[in-house]
């Protein structure tokens, strides 16, 4: 039988990343992929590396920027040297003001600025005259696909197997992994299996079907070419709260000639043209601009939400050699390759998982 050390499952930030640590130590890792690399949400978000404003999800994302320095090192992926500003907008001074306040005590290190209207006209533009800014130190505009695509480069570099067009599964025998099998029937044994498959993780886990811990949260972003785009990403304020969101809030990210605009959080599976309308309609109380914009381009993904918001990371209890690394919500380029370096880690016997992302709580 065909065989390799480390199957992982999914094509996405986590499972390339990971791809390319096991590499990189070692071991003969094949990643399966039943579309293409980046086909979720690790290639169809808006394109920005930012701050997720929870603690816990903070300590992996500052954790995540050196490695995105890393990976700038040693393929063709960029990071700029400092974050573009991220605007969290309303018409509201007070709310504006208030929020400040509250982030500046739970994360003073993203050193919030409250903006006022005019200073803030002569900041970006092209912004509506009413608004009021809370400005913090993070964002990273990148293109959407880019650091997946290159960690997947890194992997394969490495000498990890990229296997693109048939979904995999973890085959278990006596509780234990002893491999995967293809959708087309071929099993390719191993030791150990990592399910790194985003909102589809729980189908792959024993047990986790019946009550998924990680559920799809779909978001539509409409692609624009907008003149005078604004340099910083913008956020309506409210997207920094921890917990559900409203379906709708209005985000935005240039990168390059293209301007990104969302976002939505839905909990089934939308069609994306029937958003677009409703998406610039929306951004056009913050943008003017965006009133007049022709899209170029829509794009969906599913999200892996997790009811607490934080991700799974670890081995899955009572099936030796199985491991799981999924359920980061909107933030996993933000905080996938520091995610995929911890389990990676626990798998070669180097460290355990952070018990912020113990899978306890996918059954607790």
């Amino acid at each position: 039988m065909d065989s390799c050390d480390v199957a992982v499952i999914g094509g996405g930030i986590i499972g390339t990343a990971a791809a390319a640590y096991l590499a990189e130590a070692g071991v003969r890792v094949r990643l399966f992929e039943r579309e293409q690399i980046a086909a979720g949400a690790s290639g169809r978000n808006s394109g920005t590396i930012q701050h997720p404003f929870e603690p816990h999800m903070a300590r992996l994302h500052r954790a995540t920027l050196p490695l995105y320095r890393e990976l700038a090192r040693v393929t063709d992926f960029e990071l700029a040297p400092e974050p573009a500003g991220l605007l969290l907008l309303s018409p509201d001074e007070r709310a504006v003001s208030e929020a400040a306040a509250s982030i500046a005590e739970r994360e003073p290190d993203l050193a919030p600025q409250l903006i006022a209207r005019r200073e803030l006209g002569l900041l970006e533009p092209s912004l509506a005259a009413d608004l009021y800014a809370c400005r913090l130190a993070t964002g990273y505009p990148v293109a959407p696909a880019a650091a997946t695509e290159a960690f997947a480069a890194r992997a394969r570099a490495a000498g990890a197997e990229l296997e693109i067009g048939e979904a995999a599964e973890p085959i278990v025998s006596d509780a234990r992994v002893t491999g995967v099998r293809l959708t087309g029937g071929r099993a390719v044994a191993c030791e150990k299996v990592l399910v790194a498959a985003g909102p589809w993780s729980p189908q792959l886990i024993p047990g986790w079907s019946q009550r998924p811990p990680i559920r799809p949260l779909w978001g539509v972003v409409v692609s624009v070419n907008l003149p005078d785009a604004p340099h910083a990403v913008l956020e309506e304020l409210g997207i920094d709260r921890p917990g559900p969101h409203p379906e709708d809030l209005f985000s935005l990210v240039t990168t390059g000639s293209d301007t990104s605009v969302g976002s939505t959080f839905l909990p089934a599976k939308p069609d994306p043209a029937s958003r677009v309308q409703g998406i610039l309609e929306r951004a056009k109380r913050y943008v003017p601009a965006l009133g007049e914009a022709q899209p170029v381009g829509v794009r969906v993904c599913a999200r892996p939400a997790s009811l607490d918001g934080r991700p799974f990371i670890g081995a899955i209890a009572g099936v030796g050699g199985l491991f799981v690394c999924a359920g980061h919500g909107a933030w996993g380029i933000s905080t996938g390759p520091a995610s995929a370096r911890m389990v990676v880690d626990e798998m070669l016997g180097r460290g355990s998982s952070d018990e912020a992302f113990a899978l306890a709580r996918a059954v607790g």
